[in-house]
């Protein structure tokens, strides 16, 4: 008994040849969406940054007003190169990394002219001379919101002069 089926005989020859031994090319090391991330993030640390942060000046540019918070003088808002130098941490990234991206922990003040983001830092502007400032209840509202996010370990760091203001949230 002949089959005669060219249909019939294809398969039948398929099924005797057997299926081709498939390779195993592993896992993609990286795939390419993933690549443009890592390649991304590469480039903010190369610029000396964290992506986190990167990420935490863009947004806090979109709520700038462009006055010093404290003198009321120019702030870097425009300039696509230094307005980072008019954001301040209320409470330092280095020192209080849990809260370094926290939108509240942000004060916007003039980098030129009075300089006071360089007053704040070199400790010429402290936190006694802020809380006796006419700017210290908007200073206060951001301190209030941002403290319950410290962890544990850094909220010894908190400044002694805030103690009677933040008492009830530690």
């Amino acid at each position: 008994m002949a089959i005669t089926d060219p249909n019939i005989l294809a398969r039948l020859h398929r099924s005797r040849a057997g299926k081709p031994k498939k390779v195993y090319e592993g896992p993609k090391a990286v795939s390419d969406k993933k690549k443009a991330q890592i390649a991304e993030e590469k480039k903010v640390r190369e610029d000396g940054g964290d992506l986190g942060l990167a990420i935490w000046f863009t947004e806090r540019r979109l709520e700038m007003t462009g006055k010093c918070g404290l003198c009321q003088g120019k702030t870097q808002k425009w300039d696509d190169d230094t307005y980072q130098c008019s954001l301040h941490h209320l409470f330092e990234k280095s020192i209080f990394p849990s809260v370094a991206t926290n939108p509240d922990n942000c004060l916007e003040v003039c980098y030129y002219g009075n300089s006071c983001h360089a007053n704040l830092h070199n400790g010429t502007i402290t936190w006694e001379l802020l809380i006796d400032s006419a700017e210290w209840p908007m200073i206060l509202a951001k301190v209030r919101k941002i403290v319950p996010y410290i962890a544990a370990n850094e909220r010894r760091r908190i400044p002694e002069a805030l103690g009677p203001f933040i008492k009830d949230l530690l």
